[in-house]
């Protein structure tokens, strides 16, 4: 259907005027399929960062599971990564659908929660695998939304990019964007409310109308929910920051708790762990076949993540879960005094000076179930 009262009007190189009306999608699939191919068209530049948010097609239709093993209960319209390694959730309704009146809110919002629990990163890496044809191709593509030629060090690059991933995963930091060909009032005024009130999920509308003449058909995005006080806030997240280094965390962390970090850092060096430095803190990283790196250990300083104490936690990383050492992760550090369940999948210790004996009871534990990691397969629990 044709909207004669929407226009757009293009000027020729003679001065002529051609006045292009807008038009509803004929199907949604046709906008779903423009976005596939497409992913520019979201609007990136208008999503509050300094720099231009860049989108890489993931997965059209990715199925998302509603618990531990189970088979997918519903699927997304399209994931995509962009090159801070934010998981970007993509549902899209036209106009006319009714559903798009508040139905698909609580639909994206239902997706997000359970991609937060039961998504791990590798799950989305083997589906850019399979969507992009290859390893090799989908490093290419990386690099590229990195903008990074490429370099000697492009798998080290490369493996960083799927470090990010999986911290904004644990962190639930995601994005999600309500795509239409116009967005009701309501719907505008909740994608506001929702992007102003959640601090790590930026959430957003795009507006993506369609205005097609006798040999074209042009696509205005527009962005929608994104206030000024919400952009500072939003790009605060989504600009890309500085790693942090060993030097700035033991600086950052009390004289009682330097020796106990210099420790971790040391001893898993000498047992062929690899450390990942984070934004804010470090993880342990266990080496398994084909080169696939796990994170079981994370270490914080006082200030991140928005506690006033250094803190450590045991980490379930999805290899683990339902297997014989991810259940010794778990006992083990619970059975220690100190150690609290944080989440489902996390154990965590608040680094004071009395628990400092119980960080070093702790670490007896992480160097045996990263031994078992690294020495065997891991077995399933009965």
């Amino acid at each position: 259907m044709t909207q004669p009262d929407d226009t757009i009007y293009l000027v020729g190189e003679s001065g002529t005027l051609q006045r292009v009306p807008r038009q509803h999608y004929e199907s949604e699939d046709l906008l779903q399929t423009l976005i596939e191919k497409h992913p520019e068209i979201l609007a990136g530049d208008q999503m509050g960062s300094d720099e231009a948010v860049r989108l890489m097609l993931v997965k059209r239709e990715a199925g998302i599971p509603d618990g531990d093993g189970a088979t997918d209960r519903w699927s997304v319209d399209h994931l995509l990564l962009d090159q801070y390694g934010v998981p970007t959730l993509v549902e899209v309704k036209r106009s006319s659908d009714t559903r798009i009146r508040r139905e698909v809110v609580g639909q994206l919002l239902e997706y997000a929660a359970n991609v937060d629990v039961y998504w791990p990163s590798d799950r989305i890496r083997s589906l850019a695998v399979e969507q992009l044809g290859g390893s090799e191709e989908l490093n290419r593509a990386i690099l590229e939304l990195l903008g990074l030629d490429q370099e000697a060090d492009s798998a080290v690059r490369v493996e960083s990019y799927w470090s990010q991933v999986e911290e904004n995963l644990r962190n639930g930091k995601l994005r999600l964007l309500f795509v239409a060909d116009e967005l009701p009032r309501e719907v505008r005024r909740i994608i506001e409310f929702l992007n102003a009130k959640m601090t790590d999920v930026q959430v957003l509308g795009v507006e993506l109308r369609q205005y097609v003449g006798e040999k074209l058909r042009a696509m205005v995005p527009r962005i929608i929910g994104q206030t000024e006080a919400t952009r500072q806030a939003k790009t605060r997240y989504v600009s890309p920051s500085k790693h942090t280094t060993r030097e700035e965390v033991l600086a950052a962390c009390p004289a009682f708790v330097q020796p106990c970090m210099t420790e971790i850092l040391s001893e898993a060096e000498t047992r062929g762990l690899t450390i990942y430095w984070g934004l804010k803190g470090f993880s342990v990283r266990v080496p398994m076949g084909n080169d696939n790196l796990h994170s079981i250990f994370y270490c914080y300083p006082p200030g991140a993540n928005g506690s006033a104490n250094a803190y450590i936690e045991g980490y379930i990383t999805p290899v683990l879960r339902g297997t014989d050492a991810g259940k010794h992760l778990t006992d083990g550090l619970l059975a220690i005094s100190g150690f609290k369940k944080f989440g489902q999948y996390t154990c965590r210790l608040i680094l004071t000076e009395e628990a400092i004996s119980a960080a070093h009871c702790a670490l007896t534990v992480i160097w045996k179930v990263a031994s078992e990691m690294m020495c065997k397969p891991i077995e399933t629990g009965m």
